[in-house]
């Protein structure tokens, strides 16, 4: 037989034993599943089950008495181990009875830094290369738990937080243990370059001693990324932390600073595109410096302690998010998130976030998810303008004198949008505003200029859900909020407020709370109210509120209904 013959036969050969291994692996998993009820004590192996279970998780293995979480499902088996053993290990199974128990006793332990569908970092490791699926096991911290140990996801824990053991076999990752469900006591923000998540060359300076990775630096000295991190492999961190009370700055290789410096550590990583830049820091401090950056220091003090509670619990809400996690991040910095800006912070606004330190909204005891804006038009909003169902404390009600239900028409919209309004949004200068057009300052790739826009449909808060946008050579329709609001922004000449102010060329319409005015020669005007998706808090409206006498608790009960205020360290997160 010939070489190229002989290497296509072994080729062919090494195809069916993967099928046929895979599909003992579905044949295996299809009979344990078949065993698994509701009631846990009568889930055992079928008697006709042979094969491997790879790293399930041993809760128990004695004489006779074995009990396995393999898959999110709990066994009991017969068998007669070598010596008792807990924790996960490959499983051999012979006619439904354990008659091998192979250990996985080598692990990694430290903080869980990063991770994606391909890998898992553990800190001060580099990357290792994980199994499909990769199982993740969550032991009970108390020994009188229901359920000592349960199988969960990795998005059940916390990068930069949550505190593991990485079991490792053949240098390759193959389970994940926790042994408690941490409570973020730190956030990492990853700190944007513009649009990118990168930076080509990174610096990073202080006006006093530092240290690099535990490193003493002078004061004045510039800590250059890429003479650190040359030659290193994808995912190697180092970590720059200030002495007491100093403060890092990013800046050019001269050490100029670039704007100001940031509290907590900072966190260089190499990436494939080059560096990422995160921001570690205590998750108050955290709240300090995003309170500033969301609500004016002139905002009543009741309305600035609401925005706190708020800004608190959307960040416990996003702490499990993965979009970052590949980077070991839990957010960013940008207002996709909620802003982040390392500026001085002020006294009013770090006292309002000491008055109400650890407290957060809750929902039938559960974090419940926070939303909130700039200006109401006098109509809550709910999750319908983002086509998702909402949960029952978001609700679109009219907050105006006109108790109007339904603004889904055309004619019952713009009897509300034009009528004189009685609503505790009425003073920000976005509570109305007209925004005029121009065809003349865009054109689509596609169809070519701008014709004339038509509404679709509304919810029932009047907010434009579906629009549709003629162009010389065809149509196209939006059915997105920010889509809607950030593609007529291409075309936005003048934005006309309230109180008179005029801006020139912003990037979108304030909401897509609007009618059509009218539409000539290339020119669309539309008459609207509002700042943001109307979704949750208003911060107009909660100065108001505030400034009225009412306390945070009122304010956030107002806009969320049934929600309850927690200590983070009381919830089960």
């Amino acid at each position: 037989m010939k070489k190229r013959d002989k290497m296509k036969m072994m080729g062919i050969l090494i195809l069916l034993l993967a099928v046929i291994t895979v599909a003992i692996t579905l044949i295996l998993v299809s009979r344990l599943s078949k065993t698994a009820g509701k009631d846990q004590k009568e889930e055992t192996f079928d008697r006709s089950v042979s094969g491997m279970l790879s790293n399930a998780y041993i809760l128990k293995s004695e004489e006779k008495d074995i009990i396995v979480l393999y898959r999110g499902e709990t066994y009991f088996a017969e068998g007669k181990p070598e010596k008792k053993y807990t924790g996960v290990a490959d499983i051999e199974l012979t006619k439904g009875k354990v008659t091998k128990i192979y250990a996985k006793p080598s692990t990694i332990k430290g903080v869980l830094t990063s991770y994606s569908s391909k890998s898992v970092q553990i800190e001060g490791y580099e990357p290792l290369s994980a199994e499909k699926d990769l199982p993740v096991y969550l032991v009970a911290s108390s020994g009188h738990a229901k359920i000592p140990v349960r199988q969960g996801k990795i998005s059940d824990l916390v990068v930069g937080n949550s505190k593991v053991e990485l079991v490792v076999a053949e240098q390759k990752a193959c389970a994940l243990v926790s042994y408690q469900e941490d409570m973020a006591e730190k956030v990492r923000v990853l700190l944007k370059n513009g649009k990118e998540n990168t930076y080509a060359s990174l610096f990073v300076c202080s006006g006093d001693a530092y240290t690099v990775d535990g490193n003493k630096r002078k004061k004045d000295t510039v800590t250059d990324a890429e003479k650190l991190l040359k030659g290193e492999k994808t995912g190697k961190e180092i970590k720059i932390s200030p002495d007491t009370g100093g403060l890092l700055y990013r800046c050019d290789k001269n050490g100029n600073p670039y704007g100001s410096g940031y509290e907590g550590d900072l966190i260089l990583r190499k990436e494939k595109k080059g560096y990422v830049l995160i921001n570690e820091i205590p998750m108050e401090d955290y709240i300090r410096y995003v309170l500033p950056s969301e609500m004016p220091l002139s905002f009543s003090y009741e309305a600035l302690k609401a925005q706190a509670v708020c800004a608190r619990t959307f960040t416990y809400g996003q702490m499990k998010n993965d979009t970052y996690a590949r980077y070991g991040a839990n957010l960013d910095d940008s207002i996709a998130y909620q802003a982040y800006h390392a500026t001085t912070s002020y006294e009013v606004t770090d006292q309002a976030v000491a008055d109400t330190t650890g407290m957060v909204m809750t929902y039938k005891g559960k974090l419940a998810d926070c939303y909130y804006y700039s200006t109401s038009p006098g109509y809550s909003e709910n999750l319908e303008v983002w086509n998702a169902a909402s949960p029952g404390y978001l609700l679109a009600e009219n907050h105006t004198r006109e108790k109007t239900k339904d603004l889904s028409s055309d004619k019952a919209f713009h009897k509300f949008i034009t009528a004189k309004a009685d609503a505790y949004d009425e003073n920000s200068p976005y509570f109305r505003w007209t925004a005029t057009l121009s065809a003349k300052l865009g054109m689509d790739e596609t169809y070519g200029k701008l014709k004339k826009l038509k509404v679709n449909k509304r919810s029932t808060s009047g907010y434009v859900r579906s629009l549709t946008m003629v162009f010389e050579k065809g149509e196209r329709t939006i059915e997105k909020e920010n889509e809607i609001r950030y593609a007529l922004g291409k075309y936005l000449l003048d934005l006309d407020l309230a109180d008179g102010t005029n801006k020139h060329r912003a990037s979108s319409v304030p909401s897509a709370c609007f009618e059509i005015k009218s539409q000539k020669k290339g020119t669309i005007v539309l008459t609207g109210g509002g700042f943001g998706h109307g979704i949750g808090m208003s911060q107009y409206g909660a100065d108001a509120m505030g400034k009225e006498g009412k306390k945070w608790q009122e304010i956030l009960g107002f806009y969320f209904k049934d929600v309850t205020f927690t200590n983070v360290f009381d919830l089960d997160t």
